[in-house]
């Protein structure tokens, strides 16, 4: 794992997904002192920073003690929010400056354009904010970049649907061409072209299963199964094959054998696991287990035992 530009760790909420993305990163990039590494998070929580112990915001570099790793904390609701509150700004000095034409035209052009404003499409701040990313390897700046996203599943629905996304980009450029002779209309039409362009390139870099690889985080429950084969069955479709999966949380043998409760959740874990390997192996997915922990992990020194710690289970069934 690691030899593609993007490595992308996705799952629901509460399944270690930022832990193992952390993990890995500061593992790889232990490994491999002559390349620079960037780990780069959308989720709003900033749990990125819980995982390393040490704050991170926007940019932070030698994250872990690792002088070739970097990282990054987007929110990417508050960077497009800002963005929104720009076109608002925009939209309503444009509409102020007009003194000719209808003004029941004028009047409806601008709520319109507010109400387009409003209606942004899910996923569309997080695909803007990964906009980074592109730039980023463009300029050779990283080797790798490993991409923790946002549970919410908005990155999955938008890269489903975005032709919605940019719709709503020419709808708007279509309506500011009404008013291409005034010169905020111009400074607006140039941002939504140069949105519209990172929005392709990200989509073109996010599908490119040469350039791109997805990891599925999960745990050894019935409804993390069901939640990750519906994410295998996304990713497929959007030619992004889910071919790596980690199990998190799985209940250690030793502290089975010593005790009737965790050998008892031990037993309902194993079930699942193999129905795990059984719905997985057609897809030739190579699936990692990482055992619970006794305590939160955090630091450097958690994450590179939490990666160590990560075993390979056979696809095969026994």
């Amino acid at each position: 794992m690691g030899s593609k530009e993007i490595v992308i760790f996705g799952g629901k909420g509460g399944v270690g997904k930022t832990t193992a993305a952390a993990a890995f990163a500061l593992a790889h990039a232990h490994a491999n002192r002559d390349q620079k590494l960037l780990i780069f998070s959308t989720d709003p929580a900033h749990s990125l920073s819980d995982s390393f112990n040490e704050q991170i915001g926007e940019f932070k570099s030698g994250v872990g003690g690792c002088e070739n790793l970097d990282a990054m904390e987007i929110d990417p609701g508050k960077w497009f929010e800002e963005l929104k509150q720009r076109y608002r700004t925009w939209t309503d000095e444009l509409f102020a400056s007009l003194s000719g034409g209808s003004r029941m035209e004028i009047k409806f052009d601008r709520e319109a354009m507010r109400e387009l404003v409003e209606l942004t499409p899910p996923g569309i701040d997080e695909i803007a904010a990964l906009g980074t990313i592109s730039d980023l390897l463009e300029e050779e700046r990283y080797h790798t970049i490993v991409l923790d996203t946002a549970p919410t599943g908005h990155l999955i629905r938008f890269l489903e649907l975005p032709r919605v996304a940019l719709s709503w980009i020419r709808t708007f450029m279509k309506l500011l061409l009404k008013y291409q002779n005034v010169l905020r209309a111009t400074q607006v039409a140039e941002e939504l072209v140069a949105l519209s362009k990172s929005i392709k390139k990200v989509l073109a870099l996010l599908t490119d299963s040469e350039r791109c690889e997805f990891v599925g985080v999960a745990i050894p429950e019935r409804m993390s199964l069901e939640e990750t084969i519906d994410l295998a069955k996304s990713l497929e479709k959007l030619k992004v094959p889910l071919r790596r999966l980690l199990i998190n949380g799985v209940v250690p043998s030793d502290a089975a054998a010593d005790c009737s409760f965790c050998r008892s959740r031990r037993k309902m874990q194993d079930q699942v696991m193999g129905e795990f390997r059984r719905r997985f192996r057609p897809r030739s997915i190579e699936i990692s287990t990482a055992p619970q922990q006794p305590h939160e992990i955090r630091g450097a020194k958690d994450l590179v035992g939490h990666f160590q710690a990560w075993q390979n289970m056979s696809t095969k069934t026994k």
